[in-house]
Parts: C-alpha cells; sequence; structure tokens
C-alpha cells in the first residue's frame, strides 16, 4: 500500500484526485478524527484500487440470509452475495479478459464484506468459494477497480472480467515457532497450520515467499468452467499465457493480451494467482 506525505498547500481532497480515490476512504484508512485538519509532513496511507484484503479497509455490513442458487449451463449463485449498483459501475463494456485473483481471506463472505459500502468501486463480478460455490456479485458485463495498475484510468479492470477465489495466498514460518506457517493478518501473525500439515501449503518460492495456501478440488473445478462459461459469452480467447509467462509482470505484453491472466501479471507486488494454482487444470 502505497503513502503519501503531506506537503504545504495540500487537502485531503486535493489529494484524493491526486490518487483517483474517495477522501472518506482515506479519512477512515488513516483514522482522521478531523479531515478539515491535516498536518505538514504527515505520512497517509493511499489505498490501491484492488480487491486483495491485504489493501482492504474493512467496514462493518449486516449479513445477508442465504438464499437458493440459481441454476443455469453452471450453478451461479445470484442472489447470496450481490452488490448494489453503487458498488460498481453499471455500464456494459465489450470484455476480452479474464483476470484471476485470490482473495487473501478465508472464504468468499469476508471478500464480500470488505467491499459492501467502498466508495471506490473495487470489486470483482464472481467469486469462487473454497466449496466451489460460485457467486455472481453484479453482471459481468459491467466493472469494477480490481486491479489497481497506475496510470491506467481503468482501462484493464473495464475490459476485463475479474473472478476471485476464496484463498489466504501466501504464509511465513512463525517468527515464535518455525513448525508453524502464518498467514498475513496481525503482521503474518495469524495461524494457517503446522509443517507437518503438508496438505495444507505449497513450498514454492515466488517473489520472496515460500509457501501458499492450496485451492481445494471443487474450487479449482468450478473456476475451470466459469473461465470456460464466460470465455463463450464474451468471445474471449481460451488462451492462458505460456509457461515462461504466467509468472512475470510485464504491462508491455498484458497490456494488450487477450484471454486468462492473473494480478500477478499486471502487478509486481502482488502474488495473486501464485504457484499453488494449477494452470493445467483450466483446460485451455
Amino acid at each position: 500500500m502505497p503513502h503519501y506525505t503531506v506537503r504545504a498547500g495540500d487537502t485531503l481532497a486535493k489529494i484524493a484526485r491526486r490518487f483517483s480515490v474517495s477522501m472518506d476512504t482515506i479519512v477512515r484508512l488513516n483514522n482522521i478524527k478531523n479531515p478539515d485538519r491535516i498536518r505538514l509532513g504527515m505520512a497517509l496511507a493511499i489505498p490501491d484500487l484492488t480487491t486483495d484484503a491485504m489493501d482492504a479497509v474493512p467496514l462493518p455490513v449486516p449479513t445477508a440470509p442465504a438464499s437458493p442458487p440459481v441454476t443455469t449451463d453452471i450453478p451461479i449463485n445470484r442472489t447470496t452475495l450481490v452488490l448494489p449498483s453503487k458498488e460498481y459501475f453499471p455500464e456494459p463494456v465489450a470484455k476480452d479478459l479474464i483476470i484471476l485473483h485470490f482473495t487473501a481471506g478465508r472464504n468468499a463472505r469476508g471478500a464480500f464484506d470488505t467491499w459492501m459500502n467502498n466508495p471506490d468501486h473495487v470489486a470483482t463480478a464472481y467469486i469462487v468459494d473454497t466449496d466451489g460455490t460460485i457467486y455472481e456479485l453484479f453482471d459481468p458485463t459491467f466493472w469494477a477497480f480490481h486491479l489497481g495498475v497506475k496510470g491506467s484510468g481503468g482501462a484493464h479492470d473495464r475490459r476485463s472480467v475479474g473472478i476471485e477465489i476464496a484463498n489466504v495466498g501466501p504464509l511465513k514460518p512463525s517468527p515464535g515457532d518455525p513448525s508453524q506457517l502464518n498467514w498475513w493478518p496481525n503482521d503474518w501473525g495469524t495461524r494457517w497450520c503446522r509443517m507437518d500439515e503438508q496438505d495444507r501449503y505449497l513450498r514454492a518460492t515466488y517473489r520472496r515467499i515460500d509457501f501458499f495456501a492450496p485451492f481445494p478440488e471443487p474450487q479449482v473445478e468450478s473456476v475451470a468452467r466459469l473461465v470456460h462459461h464466460l470465455c463463450e459469452r464474451f468471445h474471449i480467447p481460451k488462451t492462458v499465457p505460456s509457461t515462461s509467462r504466467r509468472e512475470e509482470c510485464d504491462l508491455s505484453f498484458f497490456g494488450s493480451y487477450q484471454g486468462v491472466a492473473t494480478h500477478q501479471n499486471f502487478r509486481q507486488d502482488k502474488w495473486d494467482i501464485g504457484p499453488a494454482f494449477d494452470w493445467n487444470r483450466l483446460g485451455l
């Protein structure tokens, strides 16, 4: 998450416009008591317009009652986790790209609650939960910010359909107990599993992280079915990056790429989708 140091003549409104985020989000993130009084030299955290829970500003929201899923050619639940139109841009846009993310959280509900009432229109059209349930949060012909590519004006957010996969993502050995792996909440102090629970992590080094949480089989199956469904609906090429490009960030290539890509292809500081996801399971 970037930071900005307040300069002479700055106001929160000016800073919000400069970074294309809402002033309300900056106020909440930095726990500012009086938005009209900010100090020269004050360091402000600036939120990225990305769906990653590690960058999110959490807000409490009421729990909606569960509803039965709606079935089309694949089972998609369009009633349980639904964002109101103020949380995304209800503007139909042509799609030529699918972006896979992981939520950096335990479940679909957690991601949904984080995006609810976010004034910056941050969300993805779909979340696939750990049990394989596919939730449609808004019509995928519309769009919301989910990549956070600076200087792009949201161009890649508009042309892509985002799919969040409920997964905690990167893991680190506990500083106080090397036999334990932790995930990021509480400064990487939240227990995930023991090192001898080898089915709960994958050991693979990527962007200075050596361990990642796996994706359950029902979840991977649902992601593959959803990807095929969206490719056919929007006539998106059924292609994935070559093996050599899957873990790299190269905007000169991915800026015009059409097909299926991931957050890590557009942001050097992101781990999703990471090495624990098996690209071959997409069947493309």
